[in-house]
């Protein structure tokens, strides 16, 4: 983004009622570029379906893994993170059970089938650390596939773990620590190890002690509470929710920090280190919530501000490609597109102005520009390119790097744009 509207937007980065007015004068003066105003619900569709066609042809159905990868995605037999019901599993599942949905309304029902014969073979289970929003995140695609099919069993695992939380809720700090012990038997570092999976140990993992996890925690909860009508659920959500915006909300800046490992580091420029995806869980994970709350419900004002002061300052943070950088506040310093980060913000975008939370005269500019910058990382086979790697903090980023979290995060804000696009074409038809 141009010198003249990062100066127009340090004017509101706190969120003010002027927000979308200075934003709109900057529009209208030339300042943001106008880009992809032509985009159309079939192109929209013909992404998804490039992408997604793509992703499944890495798929192996007998050990339900994503196996056809360069080394560098780092989808390892040996490592937690690719655990199958891990969390990025669960956010491929949470995006593509979306686009499924869409598909199934457009008559195409063989990603719901996929979906749910994927969940039946794995028992409706989840990867081992119960108190990790990691390994329940993919309670999501159990959630969605029992409303579509009423099945109580689909859900029952997931009620056994939220119930066992709820009986024996973590007290543990929230502060960032990895805790690595060494064996007085043998000397070696020891590790927790799971079906020949080594799981790193961080006990503030037990609690939502980190960005990523208003991603995979809360909507779960809020979700569930709604199709079981157990209050617990949503009581036990909210608490633990604000207890982490109060550690790592950035009251000054509107953003929110990764974990508490980040509050005094510093960019070379003077910035905090904002990472891009960290902070985009947070978006997409809010835009979740927001789409599982009732209208009535007491703390639901509370969320909506949080989430409309966040999209008001990634807003003056995107560049003029549509991309938000690995470091949102220090472009500069790893000056690649990435994919995920913007790809979850761009959801959270189309989510907010669907629901009419975010205005979206302000918003719908900066939501096609990044999908005009999503569907140009793509290449010609279909695969995304561009994300950045497994971490927990900005990188490098190639054009060949993928992974199928962000083909999740794509296809939340495709069908959430094509719904939105199907939205016009209805007030259209209405206003003739």
């Amino acid at each position: 983004m141009s010198t003249a509207v990062s100066r127009l937007y340090a004017s509101f980065r706190r969120g003010g009622a002027g927000a979308g007015l200075v934003f709109l004068l900057a529009f209208a003066a030339g300042l943001i570029p106008v880009q992809a105003q032509s985009v159309s619900q079939k192109q929209v569709l013909k992404t998804m379906e490039a992408v997604s066609d793509w992703q499944w042809q890495q798929f192996d159905d007998d050990s339900n893994l994503f196996t056809g990868y360069d080394a560098s995605a780092h989808m390892s037999p040996s490592s937690g993170d690719s655990h199958p019901q891990g969390w990025v599993y669960a956010a491929f599942y949470v995006g593509m059970a979306r686009y499924a949905q869409l598909a199934e309304e457009l008559g195409n029902d063989e990603h719901l089938k996929r979906l749910k014969a994927i969940a039946q073979d794995s028992r409706y289970l989840f990867a081992p650390r119960i108190y990790n929003a990691d390994d329940y995140a993919i309670g999501q695609l159990y959630l969605d596939l029992y409303e579509e099919y009423q099945e109580p069993g689909m859900i029952t695992p997931l009620r056994v773990i939220f119930d066992q939380i709820l009986n024996s809720p973590p007290s543990v700090d929230l502060r960032f620590e990895r805790v690595m012990q060494k064996s007085q038997f043998t000397g070696e570092l020891m590790a927790d190890y799971f079906e020949g999976r080594d799981f790193s140990y961080v006990p503030c993992k037990n609690r939502w002690c980190w960005a990523d996890a208003l991603f995979m925690g809360p909507p779960v909860w809020f979700h569930l509470a709604n199709v079981t009508g157990d209050e617990r659920y949503r009581e036990y959500a909210n608490q633990e929710f604000w207890h982490t915006v109060d550690l790592l909300w950035d009251e000054e800046d509107h953003l929110f920090f990764r974990d508490t490992r980040f509050f005094d580091k510093r960019e070379p420029n003077g910035e905090k280190v904002i990472w891009a995806r960290g902070v985009g869980w947070v978006a997409a994970g809010l835009a979740r919530i927001l789409e599982q709350l009732p209208a009535d419900y007491a703390e639901r004002p509370r969320y909506e501000d949080i989430f409309r002061k966040l999209m008001a300052r990634l807003a003056g943070a995107q560049q003029s490609d549509g991309f938000w950088r690995p470091s949102v506040l220090a472009p500069e310093t790893q000056p690649y597109k990435e994919t995920s980060g913007t790809a979850l913000m761009a959801f959270a975008y189309a989510s907010g102005i669907h629901q009419g939370v975010l205005d979206k005269a302000t918003y719908m500019p900066v939501l096609l520009s990044a999908w005009e910058g999503l569907t140009g990382a793509i290449h010609s086979s279909g695969k995304l390119g561009w994300v950045q790697q497994i971490a927990a903090s900005p990188d490098s980023v190639d054009e060949d790097d993928s992974q199928i979290y962000a083909v999740g995060a794509l296809l939340l804000t495709g069908t959430q744009l094509y719904q939105l696009l199907e939205e016009e074409k209805g007030q259209e038809v209405s206003n003739d």
